[in-house]
């Protein structure tokens, strides 16, 4: 009886298991949180990034551009900072985590224009 509770669990979360105690887990595919950027040791954001999860990147056309319609955007603390190239001005050691947020996701969170998702950053000084 034990086994369809589990099985139930698992898919109500997605097909993860839970993190203990609440915790974020470091294998999200749309997350990363500070102690996985900080063991990227790489010194801005767009480098990590690129490293831990490059998948955010290959789903926008415009990997370099600024905040251009149809550009991959970037929110810093919830305010539009630009497009991708802008997460190089962002230090790894100021990120609590980022997010990425597929289109429909992202024009849910910030408004239209986010034809090709959004990455939402989350700093310490918020």
């Amino acid at each position: 009886m034990r086994a369809p509770l589990v099985l139930l669990a698992l898919i109500a979360c997605g097909g993860h298991a839970p993190s203990p105690r609440g915790t974020p887990s470091s294998n999200n595919a749309e997350y990363v949180y500070q102690d996985e950027l900080r063991r990227s040791s790489s010194g801005d954001l767009l480098t990590a990034l690129q490293h831990l999860r490059p998948g955010w990147f290959r789903r926008s056309p415009s990997l370099l551009s600024g905040a251009t319609p149809g550009a991959l955007l970037v929110y810093l603390d919830g305010v539009l900072l630009g497009g991708s190239g802008t997460l190089r001005q962002i230090s790894v050691a100021s990120v609590l985590a980022a997010h990425y947020l597929s289109p429909p996701e992202a024009e849910a969170a910030f408004g239209p224009g986010a034809l090709y998702g959004a990455i939402s950053v989350s700093t310490v000084s918020h």
